[in-house]
């Protein structure tokens, strides 16, 4: 399975993105989170997915986000797994949203 290495970050409460880099076409996950999170950044981000193609319109993940690491995985396959940058979130929180991955 390929993968691609980004950043994964916080964009408020209830809001995430992830940026990823595949065949020079940056490709960003912008979705909710439920429930709110608190503020983290991760600049070790991996993308694990199948083909490209699975990375398009709106897809559902759930997951797991703190106390050091995290891993999204998605309804169609793909998933993110990293490391998140001091000081992490405590607690861990189980997650889950919808989003849109886009070509930038």
């Amino acid at each position: 399975m390929p993968t691609a290495d980004g950043t994964f970050f916080r964009n408020s409460a209830n809001r995430v993105t992830a940026v990823f880099i595949i065949d020079e076409i940056q490709m960003t996950f912008t979705a909710t989170v439920a429930p709110s999170i608190q503020p983290f950044t991760s600049k070790s981000a991996t993308l694990t997915y199948d083909d490209v193609e699975s990375l398009t319109s709106t897809r559902s993940y759930s997951g797991l986000i703190g106390t050091d690491t995290y891993a999204l995985i998605f309804d169609n396959g793909p998933k993110i797994t990293g490391n998140l940058n001091v000081p992490g979130i405590s607690p861990a929180n189980t997650v889950a949203g919808t989003g849109v991955w886009e070509q930038n």
